[in-house]
C-alpha cells in the first residue's frame, strides 16, 4: 500500500489546519464522523487560549454549520495523558460557558461536540470509535428499549472518542482512512475521502520550506524530551518505592518522584505554559506557577 509521509496531527492542528485555507481538511474529518455536510466557518479563540502561545496547545475549537443549518462548536483535541476524560468534561463545560452572553438564558446555549484524538490506552475495549451523550434511563423499568426518556438534545454536548492505538489498518468508511492519517501520519495514495487530496497536498513533510521543517523538528524534539522526562520519572519512583517497600519506601518514593516532578516541570517552564506542565506533570497549577516565580527570580 502506497503512502505519504504528513506531519503529525497535533502539530497540524496548531500551525496549519487554523489557516481558512486549510478548512477543507476540517471539513472532510468532521463531514465522514458526523454523516452529514460539515462546514467550517470559523475558528474560536477560547479565553484560555487568548492568552497562551498557540504552540503550546493541543486543541483548535471550531464554529462550524451542519446540513440543517445549525451553528456549533467542535473542539478537536489531540493528547495522551492521565486524568484526560475529566479534562475532556471540564473543557467542554467551560466552553459552553464562555460562549454563552452574560444576560441570556440557558437555552441560548451553544451545542459543544468534543472530538478526542487518543494515543494512548483510555480504559478497557477492543472498539476505536466511541461516541458518548447525556441519556437518562428509568431505573424501574426492565427493557432497555422502553427505559430511555425520549427528548431534545439539540443543544447537549456529544463526546467522540478516537482510540488510535485500537484501530488495525482495516478500511469501511471514509472515516477510517482519515484514523489512519491520525495513527501513522500517512495518508493512502488511493484514498478519495474529502479533504485528504489536500491534506496530502498541505501537510506533506516533503513540501514544508526550510523554516518550517526547522520548527516542525523542534516540535517533535521537544515533544520527546517531555513524554521521555515524564516516563524516566514515573520508572525511578516506582522503582524507589518498590524497594524501599512498606509504608516508609512509599512515602519516600512518592517525595522522591514529587521532586522529579518539580525538576521537569522546571525544564519545561521554556516550551509549554503553566496548564499544560500541570497536566503533563500531575502537580497543580499553583505550584507550576510558584515553580516559575521562584525561576524567574
Amino acid at each position: 500500500m502506497k503512502t505519504r509521509k504528513l506531519v503529525s496531527f497535533d502539530f497540524a492542528i496548531k500551525y496549519l489546519l487554523r489557516q481558512k485555507d486549510n478548512f477543507e481538511i476540517l471539513e472532510g474529518f468532521l463531514t465522514a464522523l458526523l454523516n452529514e455536510p460539515i462546514e467550517v466557518l470559523d475558528i474560536i479563540e477560547s479565553e484560555s487560549n487568548k492568552h497562551s502561545d498557540i504552540s503550546k496547545g493541543n486543541r483548535v475549537d471550531l464554529m462550524i454549520r451542519d446540513s440543517q443549518d445549525r451553528r456549533m462548536i467542535v473542539e478537536i483535541q489531540h493528547a495522551s495523558e492521565s486524568d484526560y476524560l475529566e479534562r475532556m468534561v471540564f473543557e467542554t463545560a467551560k466552553t459552553i460557558v464562555d460562549n454563552l452572553d452574560k444576560g441570556k438564558s440557558y437555552g441560548n446555549i451553544v451545542k459543544v461536540i468534543s472530538i478526542n484524538i487518543l494515543y494512548f490506552n483510555l480504559g478497557e475495549g477492543n472498539g476505536y470509535l466511541y461516541k458518548g451523550e447525556l441519556q437518562f434511563t428509568d431505573m424501574y423499568e426492565k427493557h432497555k428499549d422502553k427505559a430511555v426518556l425520549k427528548y431534545s438534545t439539540d443543544k447537549l454536548p456529544e463526546y467522540y472518542l478516537i482510540r488510535t492505538t485500537k484501530f488495525k489498518n482495516k478500511f469501511n468508511t471514509d472515516l477510517d482512512d482519515w484514523i489512519y492519517m491520525f495513527k501513522n501520519n500517512e495518508v493512502r495514495e488511493d484514498a478519495t475521502t474529502k479533504g485528504l487530496v489536500l491534506a496530502k497536498e498541505k501537510l506533506d513533510i516533503l513540501k514544508m520550506d526550510e523554516i518550517q521543517k526547522r520548527e516542525y523538528d523542534s516540535f517533535i524534539h521537544n515533544r520527546r524530551i517531555s513524554n521521555s522526562m515524564l516516563e524516566t520519572a514515573k520508572a525511578e519512583g516506582l522503582e524507589a518505592g518498590l524497594k524501599l517497600g512498606e509504608e516508609k519506601g512509599l512515602k519516600l518514593g512518592e517525595k522522591k518522584l514529587k521532586q522529579e516532578k518539580i525538576e521537569i516541570a522546571k525544564n519545561l517552564l521554556d516550551v509549554l505554559d503553566d496548564e499544560t506542565i500541570a497536566l503533563k506533570t500531575k502537580l497543580s497549577i499553583k505550584k507550576v506557577k510558584e515553580i516559575r516565580k521562584s525561576t524567574i527570580q
